[in-house]
């Protein structure tokens, strides 16, 4: 698809749930319905940005304010007081406000006329939270980026529902969902011998899955607002993979 104009806004949906920041194509229908799943920091300046560059290559990108309960429209700094608090704020969510809230992003972006393709792009914590509703939504793709705590417990949501344990994985596997994971080998989150397992548990489970691991490459990547941690070349071959698999969808 060749870039476009986008418009902006946020939008509260019907169902009176948090905003989501949606961006989309100007003048014309969307191609499909892409979620965007923040990081810790909230829906940020970067990940709103995200959203206009999904735009921009045809999609409705709609990233849900999943910490709205609590606080509207958080964007945290990033650093360890914004840590903290992404923290505290990510210990309210639960399964089922995920779900609702995805499941909200999705209504917005179909209202605007596009195809019936529906994905989720995530980034860490949103990469958590994209597998997590992939469990409970009809989803076609997930672009899961340096997943945060998908195999085993101990996650900071509210309720403890890892979304790679076998059932989340089982679930993958029935809605014919396709995972794309991306991540550096220098993950200190997601290290190499989690990468692994996460393989073989999709493998197993029966999920169509690409895993990619960058060597040299830490957590966060992708986000240029870091710059420690950014990692340009990478950040361009994993937006090329992730707009491939985007362009798979139903249009």
């Amino acid at each position: 698809m060749t870039a476009t104009q986008v418009t902006t806004r946020w939008v509260r949906p019907e169902d009176g749930g948090p905003e989501v920041f949606l961006a989309a194509p100007a003048g014309t229908a969307p191609a499909a319905t892409v979620v965007v799943g923040q990081e810790l920091f909230g829906v940020t300046a970067w990940v709103r940005g995200v959203c206009e560059r999904l735009a921009a290559a045809g999609y409705a990108a709609v990233a849900p304010d999943f910490y709205g309960r609590e606080t509207r429209r958080a964007e945290l700094p990033y650093d360890e007081p914004g840590r903290v608090e992404g923290f505290a704020l990510l210990g309210t969510l639960t399964t089922e406000r995920v779900v609702a809230d995805t499941a909200a992003a999705l209504a917005v972006g179909a209202a605007l006329g596009g195809g019936p393709g529906r994905a989720f792009v995530g980034f860490s914590v949103g990469g958590h939270l994209g597998l997590l509703a992939a469990a409970h939504l009809p989803l076609d793709v997930v672009a899961a980026c340096y997943p945060t705590w998908t195999l085993e417990g101990g996650t900071p949501l509210a309720d403890d529902h890892p979304p790679l344990a076998a059932p989340g994985a089982a679930a993958l596997a029935a809605r014919g969902t396709t995972v794309l994971g991306l991540v550096g080998a220098e993950d200190h989150i997601v290290p190499p011998e989690q990468w692994a397992r996460i393989g073989d548990r999709l493998t197993t489970a029966g999920v169509p899955h690409e895993l990619v691991a960058y060597p040299g490459v830490p957590h966060g990547f992708l986000c240029d607002h870091r710059p420690a941690t950014h990692r340009p070349a990478e950040t361009a071959d994993a937006f090329a993979r992730i707009l491939a698999a985007l362009a798979t969808l139903k249009v």
